[in-house]
């Protein structure tokens, strides 16, 4: 396995893309021809959580992808929307003007993104060809376009996520303030500028295919931010994949040993760590 960290825009942005590749494939007489997928970790943009990059990215790798981990655009002047989605959009067309490089298949680029992560990942499928991202990228919006998404436990709604949480978890108050300030610009951010990223009413029918899954005991992202997503995938005729895992608290992983989780723990959350193997399955139907 070959690792190299990518800057993605040097001296404007703190973005970095990571790019896991196989060895295997770098036979010039017989190249493996691999699908690749960009993560997106989570971490309430305001930092980066770890155990949804590096361990998931060795995950797919063990199943024959190559892997690129996104950090994406975060703190204060750096990380404003739409920075993040920019990013993104970026590293969707890199790997994609580096097919012959890394032996990747041109149109089996997928994104994987979790909590906020998940947020970053769902717009640019959302949005990628819409005017922003070409007048910001310069290029042709089908060269940043996914073609296929993965979300687990996403931030869909900041709408909804303010209010439930500010309602139910006072202690959040600095996290959010932190959080808005990093990618609205102020504090308390009204409903209308909540609403201008708002990944639901952005779906259309040149969404990719998605594979969603969350818990319903996840107290900090609700359920139903999932449930009005995929309503509006059926509504445009996405073809997608919905699971709602009964057990298992927000930010689980890979849900497994190898982010940390005892065998005690794993029997808490049940099945919430089976997300892996049906979203490859998923992913190989396409």
């Amino acid at each position: 396995m070959i690792i190299e960290v990518i800057p993605l825009l040097e001296g404007v942005s703190n973005a970095t893309l990571t790019a896991y590749t196989q060895e295997a494939s770098m036979d010039q007489h017989f190249p493996i021809i691999r699908p690749a997928i960009i993560i997106c970790p989570g971490g309430a943009y305001v930092g980066i959580t770890e155990k949804e990059a590096e361990p998931v990215a060795l995950r797919f790798i063990a199943e024959g992808y190559h892997v690129f981990v996104l950090k994406y655009s975060i703190g204060a002047g750096i990380g404003k929307f739409p920075a993040p989605f920019i990013d993104v959009a970026k590293s969707v067309m890199l790997v994609r003007e580096n097919v012959k490089k890394w032996y990747v298949h041109p149109d089996k680029i997928s994104l994987c993104g979790f909590s906020t992560g998940g947020h970053v990942a769902a717009m640019l499928s959302a949005s990628w060809q819409e005017d922003y991202l070409a007048k910001a990228i310069e290029a042709d919006n089908h060269l940043f376009k996914p073609n296929a998404l993965i979300l687990g436990y996403p931030l869909l709604d900041m709408q909804r996520f303010k209010m439930k949480n500010l309602e139910r978890f006072l202690e959040m108050k600095p996290l959010l303030e932190m959080m808005f300030s990093n990618v609205y610009g102020t504090l308390n951010p009204c409903d209308e500028i909540l609403s201008e990223w708002h990944c639901i009413s952005r779906v259309t029918r040149d969404m990719p295919p998605t594979f969603l899954w969350t818990t319903s005991e996840d107290t900090v992202i609700d359920v139903e931010e999932s449930l009005d997503f995929v309503k509006s995938l059926a509504t445009n005729k996405i073809p997608y994949e919905f699971h709602v895992f009964e057990k298992g608290a927000h930010g689980l992983s890979l849900g497994d040993q190898t982010v940390g989780y005892s065998e005690e723990d794993m029997k808490k959350h049940v099945n919430a760590h089976k997300w892996v193997g049906l979203a490859l399955s998923w992913l190989k139907h396409l």
